[in-house]
């Protein structure tokens, strides 16, 4: 059978799209879902660190895609944890890339959602109220 058969009187199948002319592949122009989210986080620190100054130094900031840890068996999944820090190790707030991503219907939610929570986190982590690290959050 021929690889340009004519299928359902379309037309024969073929390139839909003509070859480069200096060959290559083509870039994207939109991020993936897991650049973006790196991205939000990424601005979601540079705000907190411009509204706060100080409140990350002894904290390490991180995503994963899901979370790990055994007691979010309860029926609802944590969107994101924080661990006080110790004599051997700093304090870490890490955000959890797919929780977020299904509660929110749009990247610009995400970004919003993203911030948020890190600052809630923060907050919980450090007892100062969320006013105090970002002003312009509204409850």
């Amino acid at each position: 059978m021929s690889k340009r058969r004519n299928r359902h009187g379309r037309g024969p199948r073929g390139p839909v799209v003509l070859p480069r002319a200096h060959g290559g592949r083509i870039d994207r122009i939109n991020p993936t879902d897991a650049e973006f989210f790196t991205t939000c986080l990424a601005e979601a620190v540079g705000k907190v660190q411009w509204s706060c100054p100080g409140i990350l130094d002894d904290v390490v900031v991180g995503a994963e895609d899901v979370p790990t840890m055994p007691e979010w068996t309860e029926g609802q999944v944590p969107l994101s944890s924080a661990v006080d820090g110790s004599n051997d190790s700093p304090a870490r707030v890490v955000l959890y890339r797919r929780p977020l991503e299904l509660r929110v219907a749009s990247r610009r939610g995400l970004a919003i959602l993203v911030h948020r929570t890190l600052v809630e986190q923060l907050s919980a982590l450090t007892g100062l109220p969320v006013e105090k690290i970002d002003p312009s959050i509204d409850d």
